[in-house]
């Protein structure tokens, strides 16, 4: 998969199925049409394409950043695998911003030949986002591409979208994020020095540094697999505060079963299957322990 940052005018691409749009978390909904975008073009002896966005729109709009279900080095390797062979990821500056559809469309042309137009059916974009599903129909001959509308899916009545499961995510709903998201949610992070209260109980654990910009899952704590140099190892992950040691700092740890390695300084993802409890105060660190023991054992069961 090639990525180009911006519209470089070097050469111009052919024969392009071209699809655009932030893409976050490229839930099952994305999928669908990122999936129509690349059989197509295998299926035309074509070229699919991407255009999205190096910072979510959201964050220029409002003037805050938007924590992210996915990171782009996330994000890229969903978009390899399913197949995709280019990608232009743009910054989403006030010039991008301030474009009508008809000055975007013609800035895409300059690099990009259109073949077919593919986009959910709540697509919006250009200025004012005055570009939508029936301006890119009634525009097909004016631009000399055909478009190609994809469904939304729906939970009950309810739109498959990016807020959806980031509003499940930030309530602990890893299983319902999971089952639209096509596969567990993440955390990344790098493996910093903590208060070693874990290992004083039995249960060392490492504490993450998380990625900045990436959504973390409401507070409790969960049974995940965690990504350890290309190795997979089952793990009790806390997200949240330690109330039992009178500590309501935010932070994560991760106890990683059966594991005794160093890895101060390493960068670890945590595939979060499952919601085991929320965060507790116990009376004593002894029955902190027991309950972890618990939290082991119902882990184990459900990483199995």
């Amino acid at each position: 998969m090639e990525v180009r940052r911006g519209f470089s005018q070097r050469e111009k691409y052919k024969d392009v199925i071209l699809t655009i749009g932030f893409y976050d978390g490229i839930h099952k909904g994305h999928q669908e049409i990122i999936r129509y975008v690349a059989g197509q073009a295998k299926r035309r002896k074509g070229k699919s394409c991407i255009i999205t966005f190096a910072s979510h729109p959201f964050g220029f709009f409002s003037g805050r950043p938007l924590s992210l279900i996915t990171t782009w080095e996330e994000k890229e390797e969903i978009l390899a695998q399913i197949g995709i062979d280019l990608v232009v990821l743009l910054d989403f500056t006030s010039q991008l911003a301030s474009l009508s559809p008809h000055s975007f469309i013609e800035k895409i042309r300059q690099v990009l030949e259109i073949r077919e137009m593919v986009v959910g059916e709540d697509f919006v974009f250009g200025n004012k986002r005055e570009g939508d599903v029936r301006w890119l129909r009634e525009n097909e001959k004016v631009f000399e591409y055909k478009l190609k509308v994809i469904p939304c899916l729906k939970v009950g009545e309810e739109k498959v979208s990016s807020s959806l499961i980031r509003h499940w995510l930030k309530e602990g709903e890893v299983k319902k994020a999971a089952l639209w998201l096509g596969r567990y949610p993440t955390i990344l992070g790098k493996v910093i020095k903590g208060k070693r209260r874990g290992r004083n109980l039995g249960y060392p654990t490492a504490n993450l540094e998380p990625y900045a910009q990436k959504l973390l899952p409401g507070p409790g704590v969960y049974a995940g697999k965690v990504i350890v140099g290309g190795n997979y190892y089952k793990g009790i992950v806390n997200v949240g505060s330690k109330p039992t040691f009178k500590d309501m700092s935010f932070g994560v740890e991760v106890h990683i079963l059966g594991f005794q390695d160093d890895i101060y300084g390493e960068e670890i993802k945590i595939e979060l299957v499952a919601r085991l409890r929320e965060i507790e105060q116990f009376s004593s660190s002894l029955d902190l322990a027991k309950r972890l023991e618990e939290d082991k054992r119902e882990a184990e069961k459900i990483l199995e």
